[in-house]
């Protein structure tokens, strides 16, 4: 899966428009600045693209919006 087919599956459970889950409201950049993030705070867990992986994405979007309001 290449970094462009991840972000947009990680967009259709967090992304604004369409998301599964709607209270995320995640935008292409903030998924694709949490993706970088994810690889360079975990590379003890190997990337495969799947739900654990997007999963982290997720976290590290939340810390990325947690840390813009401190």
């Amino acid at each position: 899966m290449s970094r462009s087919e991840f972000i947009h599956y990680c967009y259709s459970f967090y992304g604004k428009q369409g998301g599964i889950y709607k209270d995320c409201q995640m935008s292409f950049a903030e998924l694709d600045e949490g993706l970088t993030r994810r690889l360079a705070n975990r590379p003890d867990v190997p990337f495969d693209g799947d739900s654990l992986d997007r999963e982290l994405v997720c976290e590290e979007v939340y810390a990325m919006r947690e840390e813009a309001l401190s």
